[in-house]
């Protein structure tokens, strides 16, 4: 199984452009919708009915950042009913504690660099589609 749906949070225009072409290339039935804050997100994530599989958070953004977004999200309860939602976050932060309090969340799946790599969006769909 491929993905489906993706969700990307970054109000970074230039590294959406490059991440929206990277999963298009990967694959290009692909759906990707983009946010540029976490509320943006959460708007979205409450007014959908048809989820995305795979979540790619930024930390670092005005408004709601990647971890208020987590918080709210978590909040939320499961997102488009029953449906299995993976999150990675993908940032420029190299802070060890920004990595260390993502992956520690329980809501994580991986914690990238930006922009994400094709091996990055491989490891991503082998992990959705098990």
């Amino acid at each position: 199984m491929s993905l489906r749906k993706v969700l990307l949070i970054d109000d970074d225009d230039a590294v959406n452009f490059l991440n929206r072409r990277k999963l298009k290339d990967f694959d290009p039935e692909c759906e990707v919708i983009e946010a540029i804050d976490g509320q943006e997100a959460l708007n979205y994530l409450a007014e959908t009915d048809s989820c995305p599989d795979v979540i790619l958070l930024d930390l670092n953004m005005p408004g709601l950042d990647g971890f208020g977004f987590l918080k709210k999200y978590e909040e939320m309860g499961k997102c488009c009913n029953e449906s299995r939602v993976f999150v990675f976050i993908v940032t420029s932060s190299l802070r060890e504690e920004d990595k260390v309090k993502a992956v520690t969340s329980g809501l994580v799946n991986g914690y990238f660099e930006k922009p994400l790599s094709e091996n990055q969006i491989k490891i991503i769909n082998r992990l959705f589609s098990n």
